[in-house]
């Protein structure tokens, strides 16, 4: 399980995410909750995360092992590191620059356009909603296609 953040300054998206890259669930906390999602994401049960879950798929697990910490390299991220690593979290910092551009491809993903919205350019459509917990999934998607590209590499 990996558990993707991208941070920022007032709110940071999450994503919990299996080894296929297939979200499990996802969110967005105020960043001055950090130490609270923290503490609930150790528990590794959905109850502790439930206030905090925005997306969920049908593949959530009841309970996961300690997920890899993911964490963007951007804005914020000084507070977030600090606390996952008090958190006894194993955090790999990744870069973050074109996630939120990814993020809104996934939102689509999620959430497909209907009747009329299916004739504008996904480049021009808007999301409903903050996309920062999509952002946390596309961070680790990315580290999960580097780390598919230095296994074939040694091959």
């Amino acid at each position: 399980m990996y558990l993707g953040i991208d941070p920022g300054r007032n709110k940071s998206g999450w994503a919990l995410v299996n080894a296929d890259g297939e979200l499990c669930a996802s969110g967005i906390f105020r960043t001055v909750d950090a130490p609270e999602f923290f503490r609930a994401a150790a528990c590794g049960t959905f109850q502790s995360l439930e206030r905090f879950i925005i997306e969920k798929t049908a593949q959530w697990p009841e309970s996961w092992p300690e997920p890899q910490v993911l964490l963007g390299d951007g804005t914020g991220k000084e507070p977030l590191l600090a606390l996952a690593q008090s958190a006894t979290f194993r955090v790999k910092l990744v870069p973050e620059g074109g996630t939120t551009l990814e993020a809104r491809s996934l939102y689509w993903r999620l959430h497909p356009p209907r009747g009329l919205w299916m004739l504008v350019p996904t480049k021009l459509r808007v999301p409903r909603r903050d996309v920062d917990d999509l952002a946390a999934w596309a961070i680790v998607l990315r580290s999960l296609r580097k780390k598919q590209r230095e296994k074939e590499r040694d091959w």
